[in-house]
């Protein structure tokens, strides 16, 4: 079978996609993922084919120069998601191009490929990354839940229905209809029913599979002077905020913050990102500077982890099974992290505009110290581990197009 997986965003974004592309790969089919050119290396460095499509654009660098000029989050996140569309809209040619030879699609949360499957009419295969976005029909919700999943639905139609009805009105579609960008026949959720249980009100189409995981590249080996690091001392928390949520002047304000707390919390840290910030800061032998590291190899050997609260190095965190704590920037990352409190493997989320050298050292200490958090991380960590997501994902796909 002939699968493509088109999709867009920041490496985050497209590791899952990866690893549901090497499990299909496995199982005999024939796969490529379409992204941005920029995210060649990554794709190819796993060995999965790889087809560029639309401007060759880092859209994690693009979104956080885009929030450094907005006035609040809110603002910065409806300019992202219209700048998203726009790449997607640019993209439509090639992508439709690409399609043509396909037997399925896999349409990505970011919407890449819908449009193109429906012009071609091409069977779909979705995915969900915020199953908390799933309409559901239970008569146990409360007045308030059905108001907030009422304004959920409509802050949805205007970032993405609207933007979306625009692109297939140009080239010819009706508006989408009523399962949006899902697939009416299977809509997959790469999340482990220990972080989220599965809803027992879902459509019998949406199928949670558990997390879907990639292991480190083919022939990847760490930079001497990180396995020196890492053998000189304690296991280090990993810090990566990404640069998708902080950038520019705002950028050395946290590397700063982030190295000082580091020092007064007494930990040592492997700090990822902000390159040109880290370069300029005088760092004691506790702290190391990395640029792209694997997280499934670094979090096995790593003591906790402090990120943005993105999809991707929050499940790597879970697990990985160490403690974990987010500061968030933009909605979902807000509840990534509330998740992770919820969990007990963390303390509560730190917004950035809270995080100062104290708070910061104080969430350090916290999340280095608490037994509660390492208990709870070390037992989640077991259960999803002993689950294989894209396994689970690459068996109902094949049932799906056995079926069809």
């Amino acid at each position: 079978m002939r699968i493509i997986i088109p999709t867009i965003g920041t490496r985050g974004d497209i590791q899952p996609y990866i690893a549901l592309a090497l499990g299909l790969q496995t199982a005999g089919h024939q796969v490529v993922v379409a992204s941005h050119p920029s995210l060649r290396q990554l794709v190819e460095s796993y060995g999965v084919s790889f087809s560029p499509m639309g401007p060759d654009v880092d859209l994690g660098k693009e979104a956080a120069l885009i929030r450094g000029k907005s006035k609040n989050f809110v603002m910065g996140f409806l300019r992202v998601m219209k700048f998203s569309f726009r790449m997607l809209e640019e993209s439509h040619a090639e992508l439709l191009e690409l399609c043509k030879d396909q037997d399925l699609v896999v349409v990505s949360h970011s919407a890449a490929g819908s449009i193109e499957a429906d012009q071609l009419n091409i069977p779909t295969v979705s995915a969900t990354l915020m199953p908390m976005a799933i309409p559901v029909n239970d008569p146990n919700t409360s007045a308030f839940a059905k108001a907030i999943g009422k304004l959920a639905g409509g802050l949805m139609g205007l970032v993405m229905t609207r933007p979306l009805d625009h692109i297939r009105k140009r080239v010819g579609l009706p508006k989408m209809g009523q399962y949006g960008i899902t697939s009416p026949k299977l809509n997959l959720i790469p999340i482990s029913p220990v972080v989220i249980p599965s809803n027992p009100y879902w459509e019998a189409r949406h199928q949670m599979t558990g997390f879907w995981f990639a292991p480190a590249p083919q022939n990847w080996q760490p930079p001497a002077d990180l396995a020196d690091f890492l053998q000189k001392g304690q296991p280090p928390v990993v810090i990566s905020l990404g640069a998708m949520a902080i950038s520019g002047d705002d950028a050395m304000q946290a590397a700063l913050i982030a190295v000082k707390a580091v020092e007064e919390a007494g930990v040592r840290a492997v700090i990822q990102g902000w390159d040109e910030p880290m370069r300029q800061i005088k760092t004691s032998e506790n702290v190391y500077h990395g640029g792209s590291i694997p997280h499934d190899w670094l979090l096995e050997r790593s003591a906790a982890i402090v990120h943005h609260g993105g999809f991707g190095t929050t499940s790597a965190g879970l697990k990985a099974g160490i403690p974990s704590m987010a500061v968030p920037h933009i909605i979902d990352q807000f509840i990534w992290g509330q998740k992770l409190f919820d969990l007990g493997v963390g303390p509560k989320p730190l917004p950035r505009t809270k995080m100062s050298v104290e708070t910061f050292s104080e969430a350090l200490t916290d999340l280095t110290t608490n037994l509660k958090y390492q208990e709870n991380a070390r037992e989640i960590g077991i259960k999803i581990r002993a689950e294989n997501g894209v396994a689970v994902a690459v068996r109902l796909v094949e049932e799906l197009m056995t079926m069809n």
